[in-house]
Order: structure tokens, then sequence, then C-alpha cells
């Protein structure tokens, strides 16, 4: 019950002189009235409190929603993590996220010249999405790169660059 009264009374508006005027206007509209009149005017207060108790829980709930989306989003979004790994048969296997892809030899020794040709990583990205997409666009529509832009591209010629040499 004490808790009740606590969580109510920190539920009250700050007083204002506006809201102080208000009050005492009511207050001396309700003095004048009759025995119905003041019943009226007691169920018109309940179903104005009543709204504002509505309004103020949907505020809460919009706001709970808005968190839970931001999370979800947050969770949901990639790390664009990538690494690549040789199998023991001479395949590779780039992973991005979750997804996997298997190359071989002769791919992956395109994907590093491609790499090692470009000059900055912007232009490795671009590069990177063209061999894609002529060679293996199964990476691309796996991984859900739809531009050159894509940070997994450039992530993806960071670690080429930084890992493999273009042999003569």
């Amino acid at each position: 019950m004490a808790q009740r009264k606590k969580a109510a009374a920190a539920a009250l508006p700050e007083p204002t002189p506006e809201r102080e005027a208000l009050i005492a206007n009511i207050v001396e509209i309700a003095k004048r009235l009759s025995g119905q009149g003041l019943e009226l005017l007691q169920e018109q207060a309940k179903v104005v409190e009543y709204k504002d108790k509505i309004e103020a829980f949907n505020a809460q709930l919009n706001v709970a929603k808005a968190e839970a989306l931001e999370a979800r989003r947050k969770a949901s979004a990639p790390n664009y993590s990538v690494t690549i790994e040789r199998t023991e048969d001479d395949f590779f296997l780039i992973q991005l996220d979750d997804v996997r892809v298997f190359f071989n030899l002769e791919e992956m020794r395109a994907l590093t010249r491609t790499c090692h040709r470009a000059k900055d990583p912007a232009a490795g990205s671009r590069m990177l999405y063209r061999w894609f997409e002529s060679e293996r666009s199964d990476l691309l529509s796996d991984a859900g790169i739809n531009s050159n832009r894509n940070p997994y591209l450039g992530e993806l010629y960071d670690l080429i660059t930084s890992t493999y040499t273009v042999r003569e």
C-alpha cells in the first residue's frame, strides 16, 4: 500500500502556477455545482485520469518497443568478420561471418592478383566485387553483398594483401 502511494505521488505532475490556478478554478466551479453536476464532474475527471494513465503506459510501451527493436537490430547486425582457411588439399575456405565459400587454388591466386593490382582498399573492394560478379557470384549472394562498398570486401582485401603474395 505504501509503495502504491509513493508511485502515485511520483506520477503527479510538477506543481506550477498555471496548474495551481487550474485546480483552484475547478474547485470553485465544483462548489457551485448541484449533486448531479458533481457526479458528472467526478466521472469526467476519472475518464481524463484513466486516459492520462493509458497515454503514459503507451509512451512507456513505445520506449520499450524502440529499445527492443534497437537491441534486435544490433544483435542481427553482422560483425564483418572475414577469415581465410587453407585446407590440406589446397582449397581455401573464405568465411564472412557465418557464410562459408570454398575456392580452389587458381581462384585464390586470381583473388590475390586482383587485390595486389589495386592501388588502395577502395579500388581493391571495387575490383573484388567485379571479380566475384563475373567469376563467383555465389559469394555475393550468400553473404548479402550488393555493392562494392560492402565492408566485407574491404576486410577481405586487407586480409588477402596482408597474408598472400603474388607468385610469378
